[in-house]
Order: C-alpha cells, then structure tokens, then sequence
C-alpha cells in the first residue's frame, strides 16, 4: 500500500453508522442496571468518564488505587458498542474494536480477568484476548486473526502486529484505546515506542479515542498531552476523583532510644516483627526493592516459616512465566499466607484477598509507596495502609516524608523522552514489513508524536540512511542493509530481514540473562550471566525461593537440580537499588532540620519516626550541623595531623540518582584546580569525594565548582565519559536492531560478553570513521542524560548556587557521613568483608561515644549499638 486514501465523511463501508442519542441511552441504562446488579454505585468520575466518551473525547483518568479506574475506562466503551449494535450496519465489522494496553505481563493476565465479566455481560458474543509473551495458542489465533474484538496487550506485541501487512485490516474499524499505567510507560522508551504506535493507529482509524490511566503522576496536563499528540489539536479531557483516600504508612522500628543501624538496607534485624504481621494477617505482600533483596527476605522467612511451606512465595519478573503465573493465581484464591514481590506486583494488579502490604526499606518514591500499599485491601472506599519497614536509621525520615506528601496528594512528575533514534529506526523498519510506506508521509506521520515533534528532514534523512547501508564506514556489509528505497517508497532489503527484526521488536534491552532449569524439569526464570560465572560445578545458590545446585552451563543454560543444604549464595541481576526522587529527598531534610530545632528547644517532634531520629539529629548537630533546605551542608572529616587527605562529604538531599552526576562533576572541577585522583561514593542524601592528595576545603571557591555554567562540556571531558557512551551504545544498538540478541534458528540468545564485543567493535568503527552517526550521538546524549543524569543535575546545581554553603570540620564521622563512609569501602582491595569493616567502623563510634559528656549523654543512640546489626544490614549489597 503506497498511498492511504483519505477517509469520507460519512461511514465508510464495514463500519456501523453513528449510535442515536435514544439508542445511546437505553445501553446506559443497562449498563447501569448491570453494575446495580453487581452491588456497585458508580461514582462523580467514573459517570464524568463515560459521559466524556459519549461526547466523543479523549483524556486521562486519574484516580487513587482502588478506586475503580477500570471501570471508569470500560463503561463509555460498553454504552458506545452496545448503542451500536441497535443501529441498523452497512455491512459487518471486522476486526478488533478496543485495545487496553499494559506495561506489565502481569497486570495483563490480571486485567482480563477484571474485564471479561461485564464485557460477556453486556456483549456476550465479543472474544477478550490476551497478547504478551505470556499469551497461549488460542489468544495467539484470536490477536492474529483479528477475531478478538477487545484485546489486552503490551506496547511490545503491539509493535509486532503493526509490523504486519494485515495490520491494516484489523485495526481500521478500532474504537477505542486504554492505555493503562500511562505514568509508568510516560518516562521510558517503551512510552516513545507506544507514541509511534498509537501515530500509526490514528492514521489507520482517525475515529479511535484514546484514554489512558494513571492512580499516581505529578505532571498531569503534561502526561495527557503526550498521550493524545498523534490526534492533532485534540485536547485532553483530564477527569480526576476528587474523594480524599486516607493513607496510612505505620513504621516498624524498634522502641525509642534503642537500636537502628545508619547504614544498610536489608533490614533483616526486623524478621521478627514482620514474621508476626503476617502470620497475623490472613493474606500478605512483603515488597522489596530488588530481585537479589527478595530472595534473601524469602529465604530468611522460609527458615522460620512455621506454617506449611507452600503457603510462602516468591514473585520477582525473572522468574519463569508458569512460576509467576501460579503465584498470581494462587494470591488471588487466597490460598497464599505470604508473597515477597519486586515491582512486578506494584501495578495495578488486583489480590482482593490481600490485606496487608508491607515494605522493606525505603521505596525511594512517593508514587511508588502508594502504588505497593494499594495492593492490599484492593477494593473501593478502603484506605490504603502499608507497614514500612525501617533498615536503617535515615529512612524513618524518608517514611515521614512519604505519609506528609502522600496525604497531600503529591507525587512525582514523569519527565517524556525525546527524540529516541533508535526507537524511530526500529518503528521504521516496522513499518516497511508492514507492506511498505512512503518516506514522506511517514515522517509527516512521526512528528505528529510529542517524542518526534523537532525531528528535522536532516535527521529522518539519517534514521532512513542507516536503515540503507549502517553506515558509509559499514556499507561493504550486506547485513546492515535492511531497507530499500525507491522513488520515495521503502520496504525489506529482503526476506530473511522480516523475520530477523520481529524477533527483536521492543525496547527492553538483553543484560546477559542466563536461563536456570532443572536437569529433569521445568524452567524457573533467569538469572544475570555476570553471577553463574562466579560459580564453580556443585556450588549451590539460592533463587526462586530455592535452594540449587549447579550441575553445569552451557548454551547460556545453568543447569541445577534441588540442594538440600543452605547457601551463602543468593541470585544477583544487573542494576542498583531505587534512587530516590528530588521532591522527596527535600521533604526529608525540612523534616530533619524541623525535628532538630524542635528538640534543641526541648519540644518533641510531632511524628513517632522523628522522635526516634532525635538522639541521631543531636549527634549529628554536635559534631556538625542539621541543614535547613536553603543550606548546602559540606564536611571534612578528620584532623590535619596525619598529613593524610580527607574525604569531603556534600549534602545535596537530592537522591542517589542526582549525586552519582555530581560526584562526576565535582572530582572533575576540581582536578581541573589542582591535579589530584578522586574516588566517590554515593548515596540517597549526600555524596562523599576522597581525593588522593590533600585539599584544603576553606581554601575551594565552592561557588565556582558548582556553578551552572559549562556543564555540558564538563561532564563530556569527565573521566571515563567515553566508557558511559560505550555502555549506552551497546543499548541503542540492540533497540536499533544494529546487533541482534536472537538469532533465527538458533534456541539460546547471543551471551552478554558476544554482544558487547560485538556492539564494542561497532562503537570503536563509528567512532573512526562516522563519529557524527546518529547512534553514536544519540549514545553520547542518553550517558549525559541517563547515566549522569544532566537534566536533574542542572536543577541542583540550581538550587545549591543559591544557598548558603556551611563548611563543617568534625573529628570523626557525623550520623551523616557513616553510610557514605561505608559505601565508598565497596571500590576497595581488601582481604576484609565489608561486614567486618564496618563492624570496626561502628566499635570505634562507640568508644568516641563514650569518651566525654556529650559522649556518655549519645550512648544509648543507635551509634552506640550499630555493630550489633551491621551484619544483616549490609548482606544484600554483596
């Protein structure tokens, strides 16, 4: 097809003519008998929803968890079809008529389940498939053959329908479109990806209203925008319930004035107190923040589990399909006591059996805690309550902060992403399997996208060129030619091309997963190839709530058969924990200093987990200073004595997110002074520098090295800039289908190590002889913004040039300094465990607490006992 034609007025042939009013309203009213039926009165938005459908618009539903935001988006759909069905059609509809689109497999098993009761209600002869990986035969022959008229699917198995030529047909009678969690996907790739899809369905069904949902977002009008950008001039219709849902956030700690570690995260000295939730509770969730922290809390549970050991679970998003699926429908027959989950159960999923969730640690984000404590309770005009577990000392100021912003309703916002290269190059190539487009019209098509809006003609003229040939430093090589244009019209280069790209449709990346099965059994999921290389044949490691033995590994296979014995070992995955966001972080400082000038004027703080912070604030005051929010905290730690260089501890409150570009920016400035070798650690409140050499904190113009000015240029010139271009290379390469994870005819997936020696040679002959590619640039561009995170950092340098810069000497380490001080020991060479060097860091605390007044009046502060719980504290980040 090389030209669409435009579209008549009137209704086309296939399709039913417009509903009248009359029929409109009598399928209101059954609707609404259906949901009396069901003991449900619709509430203020959900009715303002469907009336906004009627009058044919497209908005954003916003919405506290549990508030029947499902419901909302599905009865103006309902009324719209039923009402259609009374009109008398020109001829019969094919295809499918709504899409409720995803971001998690989960949340897509879970909203079927939600949706298929009303649909067969009120329209018992439509088919509700499901297409994700997860998906079986008979959803696969109903999404292929276009004879679901409602499918739940996720942005990738979206991509691969649109790539086919019969897309066309089954997409051009579409109706209606819900995008759930519209704020997870809004901030990623995987948003930029949908952007260019829902392009492509406006052009085949301009008629399709588009709704998405979202319970948790800052940037409301901003994130409707982005959504509805492919309908132009369209203005989104932002309906909100306005009933306040009380939030509850209740802290386990232990009583005032005892024993809290100020560093770690595991938070396994509170497995008591959590054990006696559950087992007090009919049905609980037990979030962590990552994979590698959930199998060592389920672990931990199992050995004290006192119940049946069936009852207990496990559920991250590297576990094998049937694995996670059996734990999902379990949880919902309320036959599970207790599941430790990641955020692969954060989502929207609906346990109506669930009634307590609990957290361990921080969740870094206010959205992300209101999203976990909606899981429990899941059910209209409940509170949403979560028990948060305290791991060390700092988070009960985080869990403060959290129930104050959560109570005001304020989140975070989720910032767009732009100009995605290696999205475009791939949707391109998409598009020309579908039977082919015209360059311009495609890109006409594009920039209707909020993601797309400032693409230039120079820069869609490179996306197309390297689709041609790569590159002209690559064009000797076939395998880079994948498109062919003539006049203006693009398809395949050739056959083998169509197969080789839908096996690589998607923008999440391949991290060298390796796949763990039983020598004589199922698949449980995967793990990161990085570990199972550091294990020996006969090792045995714990994962999937398991205990394995590793019998071999090949194929990128580790196979393993049941341990009976414990492990040392637990499973690892590529990333680091949650950062924390810049909004929140603020909050906790203002809370702290409040707390801290409360307590010096002998007034207690007016929340339980800033009364327990008040011994570490005093502490903190004496050998240093509580920063208020306009102050920028810097501390030396040590004395001048020993002619050794002192770390430089700096408090920006901004996250580890934001600290991880700072440490970068400031080693880097001040190498710039004076030659010097820097090393740094970072964490949620602050950062600390330790330079080889010694400097004199008094002597540094601090305004100048935080200064706003040449930021760009100052962390393109950092040390190892080109490795973080390198590592953001490997990525763009594989969303761009540059290198490929999968092969046809091959069963296992290209190893970590061949990809990036693969997409290493790639970026090195870029480099040479393109180095203005568009890739390479766009890799330059994500290590700025994505692994230095430039667009945060420029806010806080902001902010920090306006404050007041408090340059602090203490002797020895504040409350402040120790997390940081005990994070930087990770970069070392030792012969010592981490454990046992903080332990010695914390018995030297506490002799210093004990030597003077000030000393003795500290000593029942948890300083004073750290040692005792550095252990538990530190295991998960080994």
């Amino acid at each position: 097809m090389n030209r669409r034609e435009s579209r008549p007025s009137a209704a086309p042939p296939g399709r039913p003519n417009p509903p009248s009013a009359r029929a409109l309203q009598r399928a209101g009213w059954r609707w609404r008998e259906w949901l009396g039926s069901q003991g449900i009165a619709p509430a203020v938005f959900q009715q303002q929803a469907w009336r906004a459908y009627a009058a044919g618009k497209s908005g954003l539903i916003s919405a506290p968890t549990g508030r029947g935001k499902t419901l909302a988006a599905l009865g103006g759909p309902l009324i719209q079809a039923m009402a259609e069905e009374q009109t008398p059609r020109t001829a019969t509809v094919q295809g499918f008529r709504m899409l409720w689109i995803t971001p998690l497999r989960t949340l897509a098993s879970d909203t079927r389940e939600r949706i298929t009761q009303p649909v067969a209600a009120m329209l018992p002869h439509w088919q509700v498939a499901m297409r994700t990986g997860d998906a079986g035969a008979r959803d696969k022959r109903l999404s292929d053959t276009g004879k679901a008229q409602l499918l739940v699917i996720t942005p990738e198995s979206l991509a691969i329908l649109l790539s086919h030529e019969r897309s066309h047909a089954q997409f051009m009678d579409l109706r209606c479109i819900i995008v759930d969690e519209w704020h997870e996907l809004l901030p990623s790739k995987r948003g930029v990806l949908l952007q260019l899809n829902l392009a492509r369905i406006q052009a085949l069904a301009p008629q399709a209203r588009v709704w998405a949902l979202s319970a948790t977002i800052g940037n409301l009008r901003q994130a409707g925008d982005v959504l509805l950008s492919a309908w132009s001039g369209a203005r989104p219709e932002l309906i909100q319930d306005a009933r306040p849902k009380p939030f509850h956030l209740h802290t386990i700690a232990p009583p005032l004035h005892t024993r809290l570690p100020w560093a770690g995260h595991l938070g396994l000295a509170n497995l008591g107190e959590v054990a006696k939730l559950v087992f007090g509770t009919r049905s609980s969730i037990v979030f962590t923040n990552t994979r590698a922290q959930a199998e060592l809390w389920h672990t931990a549970l199992a050995s004290i589990w006192a119940e049946d050991a069936a009852t207990l679970a496990i559920h991250h998003g590297s576990l094998d399909q049937q694995v996670r699926l059996d734990v999902e429908q379990r949880l919902r027959a309320g036959t599970l006591r207790c599941v430790v989950a990641t955020s692969s159960l954060d989502l929207g999923v609906d346990f109506p059996a669930v009634d307590r969730v609990i957290q361990v640690g921080g969740a870094r984000s206010v959205a992300r805690m209101v999203q976990r404590a909606g899981r429990a309770k899941h059910r209209p005009g409940t509170a949403v309550h979560v028990d948060a577990v305290a791991t060390q000392a700092l988070e009960l100021a985080e869990f403060a902060a959290v129930r104050e912003l959560a109570q005001a309703q304020i989140y975070e916002n989720r910032e767009p992403l732009s100009l995605c290269f290696d999205v475009l190059s791939q949707h391109a190539m998409s598009m020309a399997l579908a039977g082919g487009f015209d360059a311009r019209q495609l890109y006409d098509e594009v920039r209707r996208t909020a993601a797309f809006r400032e693409l230039s003609p120079a820069q869609w003229n490179s996306v197309l060129a390297f689709l041609e040939h790569g590159s002209d430093s690559l064009v000797q090589y076939p395998q880079y030619e994948r498109l062919q244009c003539s006049q203006g019209f693009c398809t395949p280069a050739n056959t083998a091309v169509s197969r080789m790209h839908r096996m690589g449709i998607g923008t999440i990346t391949a991290h060298g997963a390796v796949s763990v099965q039983y020598l004589r059994g199922a698949r449980l999921g995967t793990v990161d190839e990085s570990f199972i290389a550091r294990l020996n044949r006969g090792d045995v490691f714990n994962f999937a709530g398991r205990s394995l033995q590793l019998i071999r590994l090949e194929n990128q296979t580790a196979w393993v058969r049941r341990s009976a014995g414990a492990s040392a070992h637990t499973a690892t995955w590529s990333g680091s924990l949650m950062p924390m966001s810049s909004r929140l972080g603020a909050r906790m400082q203002k809370l702290m200093y409040e707390a801290a000038r409360s307590s010096a004027q002998g007034e207690v703080p007016p929340t339980r987990e800033l009364q327990w912070l008040v011994p570490i604030l005093s502490l903190q005051a004496q050998r240093s200073l509580v920063p208020d929010e306009g102050q920028l905290l810097i501390e030396q730690v040590g004395t001048q004595q020993d002619g050794k260089a002192r770390p430089l501890f700096f408090y920006p409150f901004a996250g580890r997110v934001a600290h991880e570009g700072l440490a970068v920016l400031i080693a880097t400035r001040l190498a710039q002074l004076h030659a010097n070798t820097f090393s740094w650690a970072c964490n949620e409140i602050g950062l600390m520098i330790q330079p080889a050499l010694p400097i004199s904190a008094q002597d540094v113009d601090w305004r100048e090295i935080f200064r706003t000015a040449d930021l760009n240029d100052d962390l393109r010139t950092a040390v190892n800039f080109g490795e973080l271009a390198r590592k953001r290379f490997k990525e763009v390469a594989q969303i761009a289908g540059l290198v490929q994870t999968r092969v046809p005819g091959k069963k296992s997936r290209t190893s970590n190590r061949q990809l990036q020696v693969s997409a290493g040679l790639l970026f090195d002959v870029l480099s040479k002889y393109d180095p203005e590619h568009l890739l390479l640039r766009q890799a330059r561009q994500e290590a700025l913004e994505q692994e230095l995170h430039l667009p945060t950092m420029e806010r806080v340098l902001a902010h920090m040039e306006h404050c007041e810069i408090m340059l602090k000497h203490p002797a020895r380490h504040t409350p402040f300094s120790f997390g940081l001080s005990a994070e930087s020991f990770r970069g070392h060479v030792s012969n010592e465990t981490w454990n046992d060097r903080v332990r010695r860091m914390c018995e030297q605390q506490e002799r210093d607490a004990e030597t003077g007044s000030a000393g003795r009046r500290a000593a029942s502060s948890p300083g004073k006992h750290l040692g005792k719980h550095a252990k538990p504290a530190a295991q998960g980040r080994q």
